[in-house]
C-alpha cells in the first residue's frame, strides 16, 4: 500500500508539474525548440520572429545565386528574379505547432523539452518565374543521346560505345534549390540521364560481315533516285535478333506522299507507270541477293514480272503495298545488322554478322572529374543596414575534366589515351555584410 501511495503522489507531481509547464508556455514556445540553430524557448510568436530576423538576415534582392551545369559552366540570376525569401512568419508557425502538440501530452511533454528539436527555416519562391529560366536555359543544356555505331573496313570491325544525353530535369532542380543550405549560393543543375536506344551488347557477337551486295542506278533520275535514298536510310543499322523474321514492308512503312516518297516508274502487269515509291524494289532486290550470300533463310520473296537491268536474272525481288513483301529469317544464334549505303550511283547493302575465330574493337569515351573548392570572402559595406547581406560574387567551384579514348580488343583493354583536358579555375565567394559585428560563422544567405 505504501509503494502505491507513493507511486501516485509521485504520478500527481508529475501532471501539476506538465501543466504548470503546459500553462506557462501556452503563448510561447517550449524550451529546446531551435531554428537552424537559433534558440527560440520561451519566446512568443513575434519575438521569435524578430530574433529569427536578427540571426538569419536574407540577402537584397539584387543578390545573386549562380546555377551550375556538370561542367562547372555557372549562369547567374538575381533572387529577386524569383522571388526568394526566407519565410520567417511561416517558420514560426510551424515551431508553435510543434510546441503545441508536444505540450498536449503530459507524458510526452518533459520528453519533448529534454530532447529538443531543432526546426529548417521557410523558404519562399515563385516557382513559375524559375521555370521561366529553366526552360530557357534547356535549350543550351539539352543533350540528345547518340546511338552506339558499328563501322567496318574488308573484316575489321569497330564498335563505338554510343553517348548518353541529358534532358534539365525542372522538378529535381527545385527541390535542390528547396534544400539548399543556407550559406550556400551555388545550385546545381539537375538533368535525366538519356539512355541510347541502341548500346554495344544490341551488337552483342556481332564480329564479321557475312555479304555484301551492290546494285548501280542512274542518279541523274531524281525521283528514283530520291526513292531509293528515302529506303537506304530506313534499313540502315537495323538490327535483327536472333530467330526473328524481317519484313521490307514493316520497316519501310507505305510507300507513300505523306511519307516521303516521290513518284517514279514501277512494274505493274507487264507495264511500267509511274507510282509512289518507285525504285525501291532496287532496295529488296539488293538486300534479297545479299541475303543469299549471308546464307539467311528467304521467307517470301516474289520476282518481277518483267526483267530488271540491277540485277542478274532470276535474283531480284518486288514489294508492293502489303500484298507482296520481302522475308528472310535471321537463322543464327546472333543478331545480324543489316547497313545500307549510297556510293556515287551505286547501292551497298552489307549483312554484318558472327564468325568463329573473328574479333572485334570497342571503343569508348570515358570522362573523370576533380573538384576545387573556392574559398569564401567577407567585407564590410557602411552603406548597408546593420546586419544586411548582400552575395556580391557566389563563387564556383574549379573543374579538371579528362576524357579519354579507352580500346577493347575482345573485352581487354589494350589502348587508353587523353583525347581532351580542360579547366576550371574556383573563383572566390565575396559577402558584403552591414556594419553590425557578425562574426564569419553567423553569416550566412
Amino acid at each position: 500500500m505504501v509503494t502505491l501511495a507513493l507511486g501516485i503522489q509521485i504520478w500527481v507531481c508529475i501532471s501539476l508539474s506538465s501543466a504548470a509547464i503546459q500553462y506557462y508556455y501556452r503563448d510561447s514556445l517550449l524550451p529546446g525548440i531551435s531554428v537552424q540553430g537559433i534558440n527560440l524557448g520561451g519566446l512568443s510568436h513575434q519575438a521569435a520572429v524578430n530574433k529569427l530576423k536578427e540571426s538569419i538576415p536574407w540577402p537584397k534582392p539584387e543578390s545573386l545565386l549562380m546555377l551550375v551545369d556538370p561542367e562547372g559552366q555557372p549562369t547567374y540570376i538575381c533572387y529577386g528574379d524569383i522571388d526568394y525569401t526566407l519565410d520567417y512568419d511561416a517558420t514560426v508557425r510551424k515551431a508553435f505547432l510543434y510546441s503545441q502538440k508536444a505540450a498536449t501530452s503530459l507524458m510526452d511533454l518533459p520528453r519533448a523539452i529534454r530532447n529538443k528539436k531543432d526546426l529548417p527555416l521557410v523558404k519562399s519562391f515563385n516557382k513559375d518565374s524559375i521555370n521561366e529560366i529553366l526552360e530557357r536555359l534547356a535549350a543550351q543544356y539539352n543533350v540528345p543521346a547518340q546511338n552506339s555505331q558499328l563501322s567496318f573496313s574488308e573484316n575489321n570491325i569497330t564498335l563505338f560505345q554510343g553517348i548518353k544525353g541529358r534532358t534539365l530535369d525542372n522538378t529535381a532542380t527545385i527541390h535542390k534549390l528547396i534544400m539548399l543550405p543556407l550559406n550556400q549560393h551555388e545550385l546545381e543543375l539537375q538533368f535525366k540521364t538519356l539512355e541510347p536506344d541502341i548500346s554495344p551488347a544490341d551488337f552483342s557477337g556481332i564480329n564479321a560481315r557475312l555479304a555484301m551486295f551492290i546494285t548501280q542506278f542512274d542518279a541523274a533520275d531524281r525521283a528514283r533516285t530520291h526513292n531509293i535514298q528515302l529506303a537506304s536510310q530506313l534499313v540502315n543499322n537495323f538490327i535483327l535478333p536472333p530467330k526473328q523474321v524481317f519484313s521490307l514492308n514493316k520497316v519501310l512503312g507505305p510507300r507513300s506522299k505523306e511519307n516521303g516518297y516521290l513518284q517514279a516508274p514501277v512494274i505493274v502487269n507487264n507495264r511500267l507507270i509511274p507510282d509512289y515509291g518507285g525504285g525501291v524494289c532496287q532496295l529488296a532486290t539488293t538486300l534479297y541477293n545479299a541475303v543469299l550470300l549471308a546464307n539467311l533463310t528467304v521467307v517470301e520473296r516474289v520476282p518481277h514480272s518483267l526483267p530488271v537491268a540491277y540485277a542478274p536474272g532470276g535474283r531480284d525481288a518486288t514489294i508492293a503495298g502489303d500484298l507482296i513483301d520481302f522475308k528472310f529469317l535471321n537463322n543464327t544464334d546472333y543478331p545480324i545488322l543489316i547497313t545500307s549505303q549510297i556510293q556515287q550511283g551505286n547501292l551497298l547493302v552489307s549483312i554484318l554478322g558472327h564468325r568463329p575465330g573473328a574479333s572485334v574493337r570497342l571503343i569508348k569515351l570515358e570522362t573523370t572529374r576533380s573538384i576545387t573548392k573556392p574559398v569564401r570572402n567577407y567585407m564590410e559595406d557602411k552603406n548597408l543596414l546593420p546586419g544586411q547581406v548582400v552575395i556580391c560574387r557566389p563563387g564556383r567551384n574549379g573543374y579538371l575534366l579528362k576524357t579519354y579514348e579507352v580500346v577493347y580488343q575482345n573485352e581487354i583493354i589494350v589502348e587508353k589515351r587523353l583525347i581532351s583536358e580542360s579547366e576550371v579555375k574556383p573563383e572566390p565567394e565575396l559577402i558584403a555584410v552591414g556594419p553590425k559585428g557578425f562574426t564569419k560563422d553567423q553569416i550566412v544567405k
